[in-house]
């Protein structure tokens, strides 16, 4: 027996439904309503959904996307049950994210055939995963985001994971959702030997944390890097169900998890800023940027994102003449974070040579606030769980924390 979610407006449909699936003994839900689905699909958690297109409010596409995003029904099987039988109906359901197309009217034995079929691969794949283990504690998840291209996002992104990774000696992960040209392994000088392509390329009922592992390259710093793929057009095979299920798998593994993530709202993109701990946001200070920002900003509160996920950081990608600070934040009605000094010449020199400033340059001016940044995002119980506080990265961030802690009480 399983607990099966029906979301349709239709009561008459509802009622074949159940009919259909008595003999199994299935326990049944209704909603009738995209959203209200959504919302007692979170609640419920159920081992399937059987989900209606023509809706009011709320249809089944827009639904079936949200619950794609959301890690909890991430991987529940959803099957469309539509009167719309055209291929490119067909086309829109899968490609929002449901497993399976049945058209109305429906034979009662073909539903309950592919309901059984849908609940026995959920199964086994719980069973392939240890679904039924305890959960583990997640990492901290770090989103790198900016709607403006050329604000930084991947270097920052670069060079606090791999600052994360040298401070701590902890496992961190940096995945490269750039799909359509990221650049992260560009910038560490990898090799592009597995992508997220070739994941994309593989069921996901295969998906499990060995399986996404085998796809991380290792770098030097000890950060782990699942790459963008070398083709645009790969990248349109990466969907949201692929990206829910590698941070489901991956967020228990490692203490960091740094996403670069591209500059639009697509719905993988949304996927990793719904699970996010933290949000940065990269901008530099002239007023299309700031334009910018305040767009992401609306829509992060329209998303019900609270303002202390959202950490601005203001980019000073040109010499002078940029806007004020206090006008930014009296503009964005938020407070900047981490201010990035000007600092072309390095940056450009460490970009070329495949090599972060924090690693290439330890002693640069500009690698010390990026460590220090990286210390200040990490979680208040990150130096109780130190093991090797001899660690010389650890040692000189906190030989600096502690200098400026001393020069605050004179």
């Amino acid at each position: 027996m399983a607990k099966i979610l029906v979301v349709d407006d239709s009561p008459t449909i509802v009622q074949l439904i159940r009919l259909a699936l008595a003999e199994a003994g299935h326990e049944i839900r209704v909603a009738e309503n995209g959203a209200l689905g959504v919302a007692a699909a979170k609640e419920w958690l159920p081992d399937l959904i059987v989900m209606d297109i023509n809706m009011p409010g709320m249809n089944g596409y827009e639904a079936t996307r949200l619950l794609r995003r959301n890690a909890s029904t991430a991987n529940t099987p959803i099957l469309i049950l539509s009167a719309q039988d055209s291929i490119a109906e067909k086309l829109n359901g899968f490609e929002a994210g449901a497993d399976d197309y049945l058209t109305k009217p429906f034979e009662p034995g073909e539903l309950d055939v592919r309901v059984t079929a849908h609940l026995n691969r959920a199964q086994d794949l719980l069973s392939r995963t240890g679904g039924d283990a305890p959960p583990e504690e997640n990492g901290l998840l770090i989103a790198c985001f900016s709607l403006r291209g050329g604000s930084g996002v991947s270097t920052l992104a670069v060079n606090l994971s791999t600052s994360l990774a040298r401070i701590w000696n902890r496992p961190c992960a940096l995945l490269d959702l750039a799909l359509t040209g990221g650049h992260d392994s560009l910038l560490l000088n990898l090799p592009l030997k597995r992508t997220w392509a070739d994941l994309a390329a593989v069921p996901l009922v295969e998906f499990d944390g060995d399986f996404v592992e085998k796809h991380l390259s290792r770098h030097d710093s000890g950060v782990r890097v699942l790459a963008s793929p070398a083709n645009p057009e790969d990248g349109e095979q990466v969907k949201v169900a692929h990206v829910a299920r590698v941070l489901e798998l991956l967020r228990p593994r490692y203490d960091y998890l740094m996403v670069d993530l591209p500059h639009d709202f697509r719905e993988t993109t949304l996927t990793v800023l719904d699970a996010a701990d933290i949000i940065l946001m990269p901008f530099p200070p002239d007023i299309a940027s700031v334009r910018s920002a305040i767009a992401a900003l609306h829509t992060f509160d329209a998303l019900g994102y609270s303002s202390d996920k959202v950490r601005l950081v203001l980019n000073w990608t040109f010499p002078k003449l940029g806007l004020a600070q206090a006008d930014i934040e009296r503009f964005l009605k938020h407070k900047i974070d981490f201010i990035i000094p000007y600092d072309l010449q390095d940056l450009v020199k460490a970009v070329n040579s495949g090599q972060p400033l924090v690693l290439g340059a330890p002693t640069h001016p500009l690698t010390a606030l990026l460590e220090d940044y990286a210390f200040r995002l990490s979680p208040p119980g990150a130096v109780d769980a130190m093991v090797d506080k001899d660690n010389p990265h650890y040692q000189r961030v906190l030989s600096r924390a502690q200098a400026r802690a001393a020069s605050a009480k004179k």
